[in-house]
């Protein structure tokens, strides 16, 4: 008996429209759903092109079960066009990717694919199937078949080889699955589905569907073409499911590779956590320790005997109290409630940090009663509270932490044993405040030698000006002299014009105003004298001008008597050059030097020359004295500012006028005081601030 497939298939083609539809859908939602976020494979971001040929095609075979149920009408044909020919786009350009993702990256091959594997193929594609249906103007056989020519036929090509390929591409990890035999199977089932897919066709009048086509085929083999394409539709459903096995394996691969790395990941920072000198410890939200490292045993703890123990246990009772919620909240424990540390309080995003407690060693953790019992720990911490918003009112989950963990509402905190730190830190308190003590009694020191020193220099100074009182004497002496003279004449004269009756009043007039010209200049001697003689106690502000030129006044006589001609000389002749310092150890400078030229000059024959000239550099005096005394030996030049340091005899100099002059315009008026020997004789250079 031959078995009759024509009249078997014939009434129930529904049947075969629905298989080879669902087979397709199937496939389709099989892609879209597959869980590929993160992968690595080269084609995951073009699978969405075979699951959305998959849906449409399926929809496609189920309108055409409709077609067999209900009958053709023109509207569901123009739908299911829409659908084949959109199907076979997906399709095609499915095809066209895969292929050039399964390109290896030779620059010939990549430039080759470019050229002929472009974008612009499936539009060109597209567009012929668009344009022949539009020109015939009959979708259901010309469309049909077109979409089914130039888009069907060559996309299942391209999808056979390109499954093929791509399983080549990416060998390296797909042989590891074992799924090579389903990549073969795809790339099979497509190339069959190129065939009687795309290319046998419903009966046309144009070639080559007049020749080959759906009819045709079921004449010669009595089944009808729709069934083989179900059975194919069939294996690619299986085939894809099981090729889809690859991103369960990439996941679960993923998983272990990050389970080791997180097992390897929790045995460093265990050993990490272990090794820290600092006691590591995590409590739950009731403060009691669900883990702690072996650091506590420096405490004379097991870990596993606190574990289960609350917090307080190790902290002294007086910090207890000090830190209990009760303490800190004022609000009352509950009866028969574990005390609770202070930082409860805390947000998730506050911490405590630096926190001090007293923490007793276990062996003598009842009766503390030594400084090596108990130890300062200083706790980092930062914790987590829940916010019950029914009642608006915050419930505190955590108490001391580092980690901030919502899930177990437990935190970690760290404590180190700073009682070292503190202890020294007590002693640098103290060694501090002993340095202050004995800095202070320096400087009081430092202040008593300052104004001792102070009163011994001006002490000498005054001894400078007292050893040269002799000679000043002599130019007093000298400079009254004249006036004294001028004045014997004048009484002589009266007398001689009281004998002649030349006696009147005009006469006795001029005769009374020489003669107090005469006592004035001898009146202003004395007051000059005596005014440098006076000591300085006190800074002024006074001219540097009139300082010079009251020495030079009061030694004008003696100049005169040596033959030696003194010249002033001034940059700027209407300025004072006033300076805030003290006058007459200014005058007694000017005065040294001065005196020290005199006596250079004195030992040399001819005139004597003495220059002095003054001037500004920026905010700098400069007081410049030379002489043509043949200079200062090179000798003893650099030896010239010592202490008791002279050239004299012994009964006309002491060593102290430059010394003390040095002394006067560098440590009392902040200046600088230098010499040097010119071509002619000495230069004295002093250098004031101009305040």
């Amino acid at each position: 008996m031959i078995l009759d497939v024509t009249s078997i298939f014939g009434n129930n083609m529904d049947i075969v429209f629905f298989v080879y539809g669902l087979s397709f859908v199937l496939m389709g939602l099989a892609i879209a759903l597959q869980l590929k976020e993160g992968s690595a494979f080269k084609w995951t971001k073009i699978l969405w092109l075979l699951a959305a040929f998959g849906l449409t095609h399926g929809v496609n075979e189920w309108l055409d079960m409709w077609k067999v149920i209900k009958g053709e009408n023109k509207t569901l044909a123009l739908i299911g066009w829409f659908f084949l020919a959109g199907s076979y786009v997906v399709l095609f350009e499915f095809g066209r990717r895969v292929i050039r993702v399964s390109i290896n990256d030779s620059p010939s091959c990549q430039l080759m694919a470019a050229k002929y594997m472009g974008w612009w193929l499936t539009v060109v594609a597209a567009g012929a199937v668009c344009f022949i249906s539009i020109v015939y103007n009959d979708i259901s056989k010309v469309g049909s078949a077109a979409a089914r020519y130039i888009l069907g036929f060559p996309g299942s090509l391209m999808a056979a080889y390109g499954f093929y390929s791509y399983y080549r591409c990416e060998k390296k990890m797909l042989s590891v699955i074992n799924i090579k035999r389903y990549f073969i199977i795809m790339s099979a089932a497509f190339f069959l589905y190129s065939v009687f897919g795309g290319l046998v066709v419903s009966r046309g009048d144009f070639f080559p569907a007049n020749v080959l086509n759906s009819a045709l085929f079921l004449q010669i083999t009595g089944i009808p073409v729709q069934v083989l394409r179900a059975g194919i539709a069939l294996v690619l459903a299986f085939s894809m499911i099981n090729i889809l096995k690859i991103y369960n394996w990439e996941i679960s691969n993923r998983q272990k590779e990050h389970l080791l790395r997180l097992q390897a990941s929790e045995e460093k920072y265990k050993i990490l956590i272990e090794t820290i000198p600092d006691v590591v410890y995590m409590v739950d939200k009731d403060g009691i320790f669900i883990f702690i490292n072996n650091a506590v045993r420096s405490l004379g703890y097991e870990p596993d005997e606190l574990i289960g123990q609350h917090f307080s246990k190790i902290l002294s009772p007086e910090d207890v109290d000090s830190v209990s919620r009760n303490a800190v909240l004022s609000k009352p424990l509950e009866k028969g409630g574990i005390p609770k540390l202070f930082d409860e309080r805390r947000t998730g995003q506050r911490g405590t940090f630096g926190l001090e407690v007293h923490i007793v060693k276990k062996h003598e953790q009842t009766v503390p009663n030594s400084s090596t019992d108990i130890i300062v720990g200083e706790v980092n911490s930062s914790g987590v509270y829940e916010v019950n918003e029914s009642s608006m009112e915050k419930e505190f989950a955590g108490t001391l932490g580092l980690i901030k963990t919502k899930q177990s509402y437990g935190s970690t905190g760290v404590i180190r044993d700073i009682t070292i730190r503190k202890q020294e830190m007590e002693q640098l308190r103290k060694s501090e405040q002993m340095m202050e003590d004995v800095a202070q009694n320096l400087q009081q020191m430092v202040n008593e030698e300052i104004r001792n020193k102070l009163k011994r220099e001006q002490l000498l100074v005054q001894q400078s000006k007292l050893a040269t009182m002799g000679e000043m004497i002599a130019v007093v002496a000298h400079q009254w002299k004249q006036p004294l003279n001028i004045i014997g004449l004048i009484v002589q004269d009266l007398e001689d014009a009281f004998g002649y009756e030349g006696l009147d009043e005009e006469y006795i007039k001029k005769a009374v105003k020489s003669v107090l010209e005469q006592i004035a200049f001898m009146t202003k001697t004395v007051d000059d004298f005596r005014d440098f003689l006076r000591p300085s106690k006190e800074k002024m502000r006074f001219s540097i001008v009139k300082a010079i030129e009251d020495i030079l006044f009061m030694n004008e006589a003696l100049f005169k008597k040596g033959n030696i001609i003194v010249s002033f000389n001034r940059g700027n002749l209407s300025d004072n050059y006033e300076i805030t310092g003290y006058t007459n150890e200014i005058k007694h400078v000017i005065l040294n030097l001065v005196n020290n030229a005199k006596d250079a000059i004195s030992n040399k024959k001819g005139e004597g020359i003495i220059n002095i000239s003054l001037s500004k550099d920026d905010n700098r005096i400069i007081i410049v004295i030379t002489d043509n005394g043949g200079g200062i030996p090179p000798e003893i030049i650099e030896r010239i500012f010592d202490p008791y340091f002279t050239t004299k005899p012994e009964q006309e100099g002491t060593g102290i006028g430059l010394y003390m002059s040095k002394t006067i315009i560098e440590s009392r008026m902040s200046g600088k005081l230098t010499a040097r020997n010119t071509s002619v004789g000495a230069e004295f250079r002093i250098e004031l601030q101009a305040q």
